[in-house]
């Protein structure tokens, strides 16, 4: 039997208010739940950075795959926000909210949208230690927004198969982002050669 919309929404509905906290709730997993929320997010670029930076070819490449499906995936995210917005829970209302956050769109999740990119592709191109860490990261990052309140269930779900779809398309397209992906590492290296020479002068 298929679901109907209300159905879907209403087993969404009560996912989300067993997983969002409740009104009282310690300050320590108040903090804690804002951490996951809000700052994890931070280290999916970071890796981004580290692998950049690495000065090793493939890892670079991955990077780049990497970025450029963060970028699709986030705007199909504003697209499907533009044509087909869903509420925040605390704009129905339902559950607690702990995180100032605007009344625009819930669905899909922008952090878990770029979290899903960026750990599937690094999966897609057989970076397994890190993807699989990144992966256990974006779990911590969907059940902070849910019991924060600024995110219903379904939201995050949306995200992972947009990022999943975003990351495998990327993926099999890598061929197209070949010469990109060589003039912006010739670059790289010339940039970081001028500055090499520029702190050796003084």
């Amino acid at each position: 039997m298929f679901l109907t919309s209300e159905s879907a929404e209403n087993i969404n509905d009560r996912v989300f208010l067993l997983l969002n906290a409740p009104a009282q709730t310690s300050s320590a997993m108040l903090h804690f739940g804002n951490v996951c929320a809000t700052w994890l997010i931070l280290i999916y670029p970071l890796a981004l950075l580290i692998y950049w930076f690495s000065f090793n070819r493939k890892k670079q490449q991955v990077a780049l795959l990497a970025l450029v499906t963060s970028f699709i995936a986030l705007s199909i995210n504003v697209l499907i926000g533009d044509f087909f917005p869903h509420p925040r829970p605390f704009m129905v209302p339902i559950g607690h909210t702990f995180i100032a956050h605007v009344a625009d769109a819930s669905f899909p999740s922008d952090h878990m949208t770029l979290a899903c990119a960026i750990t599937f592709s690094l999966l897609l191109s057989q970076r397994l230690i890190s993807g699989v860490v990144l992966l256990c990261v974006s779990l911590f990052i969907a059940w902070g927004r849910i019991y924060m309140g600024v995110h219903f269930p379904a939201d995050m779900l949306g995200s992972a198969l947009v990022a999943l779809f975003c990351a495998w398309a990327v993926k099999q397209s890598e061929y197209l982002l070949t010469p990109l992906f060589n003039r912006l590492c010739d670059l790289n290296v010339f940039v970081l050669g001028r500055l090499k020479l520029i702190l050796v002068k003084h």
